[in-house]
């Protein structure tokens, strides 16, 4: 009976183990299953949100959506379509508007006719009739350009922008698993320029040294011309902007002295030409809201010099070339030829808004050195100790305010915006994290802030001075909202002009134009 009673008593024990160890883990359930429902990311943060909804929002926060949600592909397609449907609504009716301003126009020009079949001079209230009838076909030649040159590319600019954001959803969650694979397999750097931790000591962009002399014939030649806003001067602000500038050059592949100018424009933009010549416009500074905003696009902008985009650039086309096409704009205004409304556009705010045109030809559509600023860009925003997004944040902020996707080297065709974000995205999941990103400064938004009381005295003073520049206006005395009317005859400050372009460029009236080179310039 004792060996009987033992082995009961053994049998007892274990049961009595296994139900308190079922027992603990029935209590234990539910607290192990709100833990793994608190981990859950659906849970955690809710249903995702619309598609229509993720498109107006930030590029950064489209990337948490992406790595969050996963959405069905037809879905997508099925919200591209009626993005689509939107974008050529909108197009369809500016085509519209359009054809009535042009419409007008057309019966203000048959008033004057009706004017010059009354008589053979005009009496006093004939010319009061037709002045008014002059500066009424000038508001609406205004409107044309507007309509015409910069709404329609700020709606294709606004729905590259939302179908960019799309292209995100689907494509952000394989790319950053192919990342992480190789992160794991220790290629991070292996990818072009991948080698960080080498900044500065690295061979990007050789033979730097050699773009000084012509970077500075361009800027001799593109002031000579007036083809370049004026310099902003003020001691304090200029100091900041240089400090900031030669503080990412140190953490760049920039191997010349980075050399700084302000200029004066509310154009949100900033350019650099070959040898290290960084030039930000007053604009660009008021529009960043934070420091690293404005450092990323410095930074985008050394990233330029350092690989010697501009100077690749200006061998297949030279200054000289450049400043031929100037010419030929010029000489179009002085013989009364047809210009495209962009162009008529630009001269219409003096002959510093071709400043612009210059650029856009200088640094060329190159969706190559675009990706590989951005890339070098990124690098050298997180060696400064920024935020390497901060980039990004100003690129979507520009892209999708209104007004601002209609002229700045950022909003290029080429490449397209899902590809630059993507190719960005990709490069900042490579970068070894760091703590405490720069993202702003007090001595930023106070240098701000004296910039925007400083440059609105200046900016009246340089409107003054534009109002002498060569102008497109038949009536001079209409109300200052006028637009631009038909080419006028030059003046004698256009005839100093047109005689400087044509020393530099041999080209003195549209005559001398071939129509291959007409077409190019002004199709």
């Amino acid at each position: 009976m004792g060996k009987e009673e033992n082995t009961m008593k053994g049998w007892t024990q274990r049961i009595l183990a296994a139900a308190v160890m079922l027992a603990l883990s029935l209590v234990s359930l539910p607290v192990e299953s709100a833990r793994a429902s608190a981990s859950a990311p659906q849970d955690r943060a809710g249903p995702p949100p619309s598609l229509a909804e993720i498109v107006e929002k930030p590029y950064l926060d489209v990337l948490a959506i992406a790595e969050q949600y996963a959405f069905r592909q037809n879905e997508i397609e099925a919200f591209r379509e009626q993005l689509e449907k939107e974008k050529e609504q909108k197009l369809t009716a500016l085509k519209q508007e359009i054809a009535a301003l042009r419409q007008q126009i057309e019966a203000a020009r048959r008033k004057l006719s009706e004017l010059n079949r009354r008589s053979s001079r005009d009496d006093p209230q004939t010319a009061k009739e037709r002045r008014e009838i002059h500066c009424h076909i000038q508001r609406l030649r205004k409107k044309l350009v507007e309509k015409e040159a910069l709404e329609r590319k700020t709606v294709e600019v606004t729905y590259e922008n939302k179908e960019a954001k799309l292209d995100l959803l689907t494509r952000w969650p394989p790319e950053k698993k192919r990342i992480e694979e190789e992160i794991r397999l220790g290629r991070a750097r292996q990818r072009p320029y991948g080698d960080v931790e080498d900044i500065g000591f690295r061979e990007v962009g050789k033979g730097q040294e050699k773009d000084i002399k012509m970077g500075e014939d361009a800027i001799r030649e593109l002031k000579a011309l007036g083809l370049m806003p004026p310099e902003f001067k003020d001691e304090e602000i200029e100091t900041y902007i240089r400090n900031l500038a030669e503080h990412i050059a140190r953490n760049s592949d920039l191997r010349v002295p980075v050399k700084t100018q302000l200029l004066l424009t509310d154009e949100v933009n900033a350019f650099a030409l070959p040898g290290g010549f960084l030039f930000i416009n007053t604009g660009l500074v008021l529009e960043a809201e934070t420091e690293s905003e404005l450092a990323g696009v410095i930074a985008h902008e050394i990233a330029h010099a350092a690989a010697r985009h501009s100077a690749r650039l200006m061998k297949r086309a030279t200054i000289a070339s450049i400043l031929y096409q100037a010419a030929q704009i010029a000489a179009y205004i002085a013989t009364g030829g047809v210009v495209s409304l962009l162009t008529y556009y630009l001269l219409e705010y003096g002959f510093a808004g071709l400043g612009l045109v210059i650029e856009l030809k200088l640094l060329g559509v190159s969706r190559e050195f675009e990706l590989e600023a951005d890339q070098l860009g990124a690098q050298y925003l997180w060696k400064s100790g920024y935020d390497p997004r901060a980039f990004i944040t100003f690129f979507d902020k520009m892209a999708s305010k209104h007004g601002y996707a209609r002229g700045t080297s950022f909003f290029r065709t080429h490449p397209a915006f899902a590809d630059r974000i993507i190719h960005s995205f990709r490069e900042f999941a490579f970068l070894p994290p760091r703590e405490d990103y720069i993202t702003d400064s007090e001595e930023f938004h106070r240098i701000k802030e004296r910039l925007r009381k400083l440059s609105q005295e200046a900016m009246q003073q340089q409107k003054e001075q534009e109002r002498k520049r060569p102008r497109l206006r038949k009536e001079e005395t209409c109300p200052e909202d006028e637009p631009p009317k038909s080419p006028s005859p030059p003046s004698d400050s256009n005839r100093s002009f047109l005689g400087c372009l044509a020393r530099r460029t041999g080209v003195r009236d549209a005559d001398s134009l071939t129509g291959s080179r007409r077409a190019e310039l002004f199709a």
